[in-house]
Protein backbone atom coordinates (compact mmCIF):
# COMPACT_ATOMS: atom_id res chain seq x y z
CA UNK A 1 0.00 0.00 0.00
CA UNK A 2 1.40 3.47 -1.14
CA UNK A 3 2.26 5.87 2.07
CA UNK A 4 -0.05 9.02 2.38
CA UNK A 5 2.22 11.98 1.58
CA UNK A 6 3.15 14.12 5.23
CA UNK A 7 2.19 17.79 5.17
CA UNK A 8 3.53 19.92 8.26
CA UNK A 9 1.86 22.95 8.92
CA UNK A 10 3.72 25.42 11.13
CA UNK A 11 1.36 28.11 12.38
CA UNK A 12 -1.87 28.70 14.33
CA UNK A 13 -4.72 30.70 14.51
CA UNK A 14 -7.37 31.41 11.72
CA UNK A 15 -5.55 31.30 9.24
CA UNK A 16 -4.18 27.60 9.71
CA UNK A 17 -7.68 26.67 10.64
CA UNK A 18 -8.87 27.39 7.35
CA UNK A 19 -6.29 25.55 5.56
CA UNK A 20 -7.56 22.97 7.30
CA UNK A 21 -10.45 22.27 6.42
CA UNK A 22 -9.21 22.83 2.62
CA UNK A 23 -6.97 19.90 3.11
CA UNK A 24 -9.65 17.54 4.31
CA UNK A 25 -10.52 16.67 1.18
CA UNK A 26 -7.14 15.20 0.06
CA UNK A 27 -5.73 11.28 1.03
CA UNK A 28 -3.01 12.64 2.95
CA UNK A 29 -1.27 12.69 6.65
CA UNK A 30 -1.95 16.48 8.39
CA UNK A 31 -0.47 17.33 11.13
CA UNK A 32 0.22 21.34 12.76
CA UNK A 33 2.77 22.63 14.94
CA UNK A 34 1.49 25.27 16.72
CA UNK A 35 3.01 28.54 18.61
CA UNK A 36 2.74 28.80 22.66
CA UNK A 37 2.95 32.26 22.72
CA UNK A 38 -0.50 33.88 22.33
CA UNK A 39 -1.57 36.03 24.82
CA UNK A 40 -5.08 37.91 23.88
CA UNK A 41 -8.32 37.15 24.60
CA UNK A 42 -10.12 34.16 26.32
CA UNK A 43 -6.88 32.35 25.63
CA UNK A 44 -4.86 35.18 27.50
CA UNK A 45 -6.98 35.03 30.55
CA UNK A 46 -6.75 31.48 30.68
CA UNK A 47 -3.30 31.13 31.04
CA UNK A 48 -2.46 34.27 33.07
CA UNK A 49 -5.13 32.92 35.91
CA UNK A 50 -4.34 28.79 35.32
CA UNK A 51 -1.30 28.43 34.36
CA UNK A 52 -2.08 26.72 31.27
CA UNK A 53 -1.06 26.32 27.79
CA UNK A 54 -2.42 28.93 26.00
CA UNK A 55 -5.24 26.73 24.44
CA UNK A 56 -6.71 29.17 21.49
CA UNK A 57 -4.86 28.09 18.34
CA UNK A 58 -4.88 24.59 19.40
CA UNK A 59 -8.58 24.94 19.80
CA UNK A 60 -8.36 25.70 16.25
CA UNK A 61 -6.29 23.46 14.77
CA UNK A 62 -8.17 20.83 16.43
CA UNK A 63 -11.54 22.01 14.86
CA UNK A 64 -9.72 22.37 11.83
CA UNK A 65 -8.83 18.72 11.69
CA UNK A 66 -12.17 17.63 13.17
CA UNK A 67 -14.31 14.41 11.88
CA UNK A 68 -16.80 14.73 15.13
CA UNK A 69 -20.34 15.78 15.26
CA UNK A 70 -21.20 18.67 13.63
CA UNK A 71 -22.84 20.04 17.10
CA UNK A 72 -19.75 18.84 19.19
CA UNK A 73 -17.63 21.25 17.12
CA UNK A 74 -19.95 23.59 17.19
CA UNK A 75 -19.92 23.43 21.01
CA UNK A 76 -16.05 23.48 21.17
CA UNK A 77 -16.05 26.64 18.95
CA UNK A 78 -18.88 28.45 20.98
CA UNK A 79 -18.31 31.73 22.61
CA UNK A 80 -19.73 33.42 25.33
CA UNK A 81 -20.98 37.18 24.18
CA UNK A 82 -22.41 38.35 28.12
CA UNK A 83 -21.84 37.62 31.56
CA UNK A 84 -18.54 36.56 33.57
CA UNK A 85 -17.73 33.86 30.88
CA UNK A 86 -17.74 36.46 28.01
CA UNK A 87 -15.50 36.59 25.53
CA UNK A 88 -14.69 32.65 26.82
CA UNK A 89 -15.01 29.82 23.81
CA UNK A 90 -16.17 26.33 25.17
CA UNK A 91 -13.49 24.54 23.62
CA UNK A 92 -10.68 26.87 25.39
CA UNK A 93 -12.22 26.22 29.14
CA UNK A 94 -12.92 22.49 27.98
CA UNK A 95 -8.90 22.16 27.17
CA UNK A 96 -8.04 24.24 30.14
CA UNK A 97 -10.24 21.95 32.35
CA UNK A 98 -7.93 18.52 30.32
CA UNK A 99 -4.83 20.12 31.09
CA UNK A 100 -5.42 20.33 34.49
CA UNK A 101 -7.14 17.06 35.25
CA UNK A 102 -4.90 15.41 33.02
CA UNK A 103 -0.93 17.08 34.28
CA UNK A 104 0.33 18.33 30.95
CA UNK A 105 -1.12 20.09 27.83
CA UNK A 106 0.13 16.94 25.86
CA UNK A 107 -2.30 14.93 27.81
CA UNK A 108 -5.23 17.95 27.06
CA UNK A 109 -4.24 17.51 23.53
CA UNK A 110 -4.27 14.14 22.73
CA UNK A 111 -7.82 13.72 25.30
CA UNK A 112 -9.39 16.54 23.06
CA UNK A 113 -8.06 14.81 20.25
CA UNK A 114 -10.29 12.08 21.19
CA UNK A 115 -13.44 13.74 21.74
CA UNK A 116 -13.10 15.63 18.30
CA UNK A 117 -12.02 12.28 16.26
CA UNK A 118 -9.34 14.42 14.86
CA UNK A 119 -7.52 12.96 11.64
CA UNK A 120 -4.02 14.33 11.96
CA UNK A 121 -1.61 15.67 14.51
CA UNK A 122 -2.12 18.52 16.75
CA UNK A 123 1.32 19.91 18.66
CA UNK A 124 2.57 22.47 20.66
CA UNK A 125 6.00 23.70 19.58
CA UNK A 126 7.01 23.83 23.21
CA UNK A 127 5.55 22.23 26.75
CA UNK A 128 5.46 25.02 28.26
CA UNK A 129 3.65 28.42 27.24
CA UNK A 130 6.29 31.41 26.24
CA UNK A 131 6.28 34.98 26.07
CA UNK A 132 6.79 36.61 22.64
CA UNK A 133 8.81 40.16 22.43
CA UNK A 134 9.64 41.98 19.63
CA UNK A 135 12.29 44.39 19.41
CA UNK A 136 11.69 47.11 16.63
CA UNK A 137 13.56 49.29 14.43
CA UNK A 138 13.97 51.63 16.86
CA UNK A 139 14.71 49.28 19.55
CA UNK A 140 11.83 49.85 21.53
CA UNK A 141 10.69 45.94 22.98
CA UNK A 142 7.15 45.00 22.53
CA UNK A 143 6.16 42.48 25.61
CA UNK A 144 3.70 39.83 24.31
CA UNK A 145 2.12 38.46 21.42
CA UNK A 146 -1.41 40.35 21.60
CA UNK A 147 0.53 43.68 21.86
CA UNK A 148 2.15 42.84 18.97
CA UNK A 149 -0.81 41.41 16.73
CA UNK A 150 -2.70 44.89 18.18
CA UNK A 151 -0.21 47.56 18.35
CA UNK A 152 -0.64 50.52 20.39
CA UNK A 153 2.81 51.69 19.30
CA UNK A 154 3.81 53.13 15.51
CA UNK A 155 3.05 50.02 13.37
CA UNK A 156 5.09 51.52 10.12
CA UNK A 157 8.15 50.62 12.60
CA UNK A 158 9.44 46.93 11.40
CA UNK A 159 10.28 44.41 13.66
CA UNK A 160 14.13 44.03 14.06
CA UNK A 161 13.97 40.81 15.56
CA UNK A 162 12.17 38.51 17.50
CA UNK A 163 12.88 36.81 21.25
CA UNK A 164 11.08 33.87 23.20
CA UNK A 165 11.30 33.54 26.94
CA UNK A 166 11.93 31.19 28.45
CA UNK A 167 13.43 30.07 25.67
CA UNK A 168 13.31 26.53 25.98
CA UNK A 169 13.86 23.71 23.72
CA UNK A 170 11.42 22.57 20.53
CA UNK A 171 9.09 19.84 22.13
CA UNK A 172 10.36 16.42 20.58
CA UNK A 173 7.14 15.73 19.33
CA UNK A 174 7.08 18.47 17.02
CA UNK A 175 10.81 17.97 15.63
CA UNK A 176 9.61 14.07 15.12
CA UNK A 177 7.36 16.18 12.83
CA UNK A 178 9.45 17.87 10.64
CA UNK A 179 11.75 14.39 10.05
CA UNK A 180 8.74 12.63 8.74
CA UNK A 181 7.21 15.56 6.22
CA UNK A 182 7.07 15.28 2.60
CA UNK A 183 6.23 19.15 2.72
CA UNK A 184 6.55 21.93 5.43
CA UNK A 185 3.63 24.97 4.93
CA UNK A 186 4.36 28.37 6.66
CA UNK A 187 0.96 30.42 6.86
CA UNK A 188 -1.61 31.51 6.32
CA UNK A 189 -1.48 33.98 9.37
CA UNK A 190 0.29 36.65 10.84
CA UNK A 191 4.45 36.12 10.15
CA UNK A 192 5.14 37.34 13.55
CA UNK A 193 2.60 36.05 15.76
CA UNK A 194 1.57 32.56 14.29
CA UNK A 195 4.54 31.44 12.07
CA UNK A 196 7.70 32.49 13.44
CA UNK A 197 7.36 32.03 16.95
CA UNK A 198 7.42 28.67 15.85
CA UNK A 199 10.83 29.03 14.43
CA UNK A 200 12.69 30.88 16.88
CA UNK A 201 12.21 28.10 19.57
CA UNK A 202 15.73 26.33 20.20
CA UNK A 203 15.58 23.44 17.22
CA UNK A 204 13.06 24.28 15.22
CA UNK A 205 15.32 26.33 12.40
CA UNK A 206 17.51 23.78 12.41
CA UNK A 207 15.37 21.00 11.81
CA UNK A 208 13.76 22.48 9.33
CA UNK A 209 17.04 23.29 7.09
CA UNK A 210 17.38 19.30 7.85
CA UNK A 211 14.48 18.35 6.40
CA UNK A 212 14.46 17.14 2.99
CA UNK A 213 10.60 18.38 2.74
CA UNK A 214 9.67 20.55 0.51
CA UNK A 215 8.96 24.09 1.89
CA UNK A 216 6.05 26.13 1.05
CA UNK A 217 5.40 29.82 2.26
CA UNK A 218 1.52 31.12 1.66
CA UNK A 219 1.72 34.34 1.82
CA UNK A 220 -1.07 36.45 3.55
CA UNK A 221 -3.82 38.19 1.29
CA UNK A 222 -3.31 41.54 3.31
CA UNK A 223 -0.30 43.29 4.99
CA UNK A 224 -0.76 43.92 8.85
CA UNK A 225 0.00 47.12 10.55
CA UNK A 226 2.20 46.51 13.43
CA UNK A 227 4.09 43.38 11.31
CA UNK A 228 4.16 43.24 7.79
CA UNK A 229 3.36 46.94 7.03
CA UNK A 230 4.31 47.80 3.54
CA UNK A 231 5.63 44.10 3.03
CA UNK A 232 5.20 42.60 -0.59
CA UNK A 233 5.72 38.79 -1.25
CA UNK A 234 9.37 38.76 -1.89
CA UNK A 235 9.69 40.35 1.61
CA UNK A 236 7.66 37.53 3.26
CA UNK A 237 10.39 35.55 1.61
CA UNK A 238 13.04 37.27 2.95
CA UNK A 239 11.82 37.56 6.55
CA UNK A 240 10.87 34.01 6.88
CA UNK A 241 14.50 33.00 5.18
CA UNK A 242 16.24 35.18 7.77
CA UNK A 243 14.87 33.35 10.37
CA UNK A 244 15.62 29.80 8.98
CA UNK A 245 19.40 30.26 8.36
CA UNK A 246 22.69 31.66 9.48
CA UNK A 247 24.10 31.95 6.06
CA UNK A 248 23.43 35.10 3.69
CA UNK A 249 21.32 34.67 1.10
CA UNK A 250 20.69 30.72 1.47
CA UNK A 251 17.51 29.64 -0.09
CA UNK A 252 15.19 27.66 2.17
CA UNK A 253 11.57 28.30 0.40
CA UNK A 254 10.80 25.96 -2.52
CA UNK A 255 7.51 27.49 -3.24
CA UNK A 256 5.71 30.73 -2.88
CA UNK A 257 1.84 30.98 -3.19
CA UNK A 258 0.79 34.06 -3.77
CA UNK A 259 -3.17 35.43 -4.09
CA UNK A 260 -3.90 37.73 -6.91
CA UNK A 261 -7.41 38.42 -6.87
CA UNK A 262 -8.28 41.87 -6.16
CA UNK A 263 -10.71 42.22 -3.17
CA UNK A 264 -14.12 43.97 -3.11
CA UNK A 265 -13.69 48.17 -3.37
CA UNK A 266 -15.82 47.91 -0.05
CA UNK A 267 -13.57 45.81 1.83
CA UNK A 268 -10.33 47.52 1.00
CA UNK A 269 -12.10 51.03 1.83
CA UNK A 270 -12.50 49.12 5.86
CA UNK A 271 -8.79 47.66 5.47
CA UNK A 272 -7.20 51.35 4.68
CA UNK A 273 -8.83 52.42 7.60
CA UNK A 274 -6.37 49.70 9.62
CA UNK A 275 -3.30 50.96 6.90
CA UNK A 276 -3.53 47.55 5.45
CA UNK A 277 -3.46 46.92 1.55
CA UNK A 278 -3.14 43.83 -0.78
CA UNK A 279 0.06 41.69 -0.37
CA UNK A 280 1.70 42.64 -3.98
CA UNK A 281 3.16 39.55 -6.09
CA UNK A 282 6.09 40.67 -6.98
CA UNK A 283 6.83 37.41 -8.95
CA UNK A 284 10.12 38.61 -10.67
CA UNK A 285 12.12 39.46 -7.61
CA UNK A 286 10.15 35.91 -6.34
CA UNK A 287 12.13 34.03 -8.91
CA UNK A 288 15.36 35.64 -8.32
CA UNK A 289 15.51 34.63 -5.14
CA UNK A 290 14.91 31.15 -6.83
CA UNK A 291 11.81 30.25 -5.51
CA UNK A 292 8.88 28.68 -7.50
CA UNK A 293 6.06 30.73 -7.64
CA UNK A 294 2.20 29.89 -7.82
CA UNK A 295 -0.07 32.81 -8.45
CA UNK A 296 -3.82 33.25 -8.69
CA UNK A 297 -7.58 33.59 -6.95
CA UNK A 298 -7.09 32.21 -3.61
CA UNK A 299 -9.50 34.00 -2.04
CA UNK A 300 -12.82 33.03 -0.43
CA UNK A 301 -16.08 34.38 -0.98
CA UNK A 302 -17.85 33.11 1.96
CA UNK A 303 -18.61 36.29 3.90
CA UNK A 304 -16.72 36.44 7.40
CA UNK A 305 -18.24 36.89 10.43
CA UNK A 306 -16.95 38.01 14.03
CA UNK A 307 -18.55 36.41 16.49
CA UNK A 308 -20.11 38.00 19.41
CA UNK A 309 -18.43 38.07 22.75
CA UNK A 310 -14.83 38.36 20.65
CA UNK A 311 -12.74 40.92 21.62
CA UNK A 312 -9.77 40.38 19.06
CA UNK A 313 -9.12 41.93 15.71
CA UNK A 314 -10.18 39.53 12.92
CA UNK A 315 -9.13 39.86 9.21
CA UNK A 316 -12.11 40.17 7.16
CA UNK A 317 -10.37 38.16 4.16
CA UNK A 318 -9.30 34.64 4.09
CA UNK A 319 -7.84 32.43 1.75
CA UNK A 320 -10.11 29.68 -0.07
CA UNK A 321 -9.38 26.77 1.81
CA UNK A 322 -9.92 24.29 -1.21
CA UNK A 323 -8.00 26.60 -4.00
CA UNK A 324 -5.21 27.16 -1.49
CA UNK A 325 -5.02 23.08 0.05
CA UNK A 326 -4.95 22.09 -3.97
CA UNK A 327 -1.81 24.36 -4.62
CA UNK A 328 0.07 23.10 -1.75
CA UNK A 329 -0.89 18.86 -2.99
CA UNK A 330 0.25 20.33 -6.48
CA UNK A 331 3.61 20.94 -5.33
CA UNK A 332 4.05 17.12 -3.88
CA UNK A 333 3.26 15.85 -7.35
CA UNK A 334 5.72 18.45 -9.14
CA UNK A 335 8.76 18.25 -6.52
CA UNK A 336 8.42 13.66 -6.27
Amino acid sequence: MKTKKHIVIIGGGTGTFTLLKGLHSFPIKISVIVSTADSGGSTGVLRNELGVMPPGDLRQCLLGLSQADPLLQHLFGYRFDRGFLEGHTIGNIILAGLERITGSSEAAVREASRLLKVHGSVVPVTKKPTTLIAILENGRRIVGEHFIDEPRHDGTLRIRSLVLTPSGSANPDALRLIKTADAIVFGPGDLFTSTLPNIIVDGMAQAIRSSRAKKILVTNIMTKYGQTHGFTASDFLTTLEQYLTTKIGEKIIDTVIVNTKTPPQSVLVKYKKEHALPVVADKHELARRGAAVITGDFLSRDPIKKQMGDELKRSMLRHDSVKTARAIVSCLKRYP
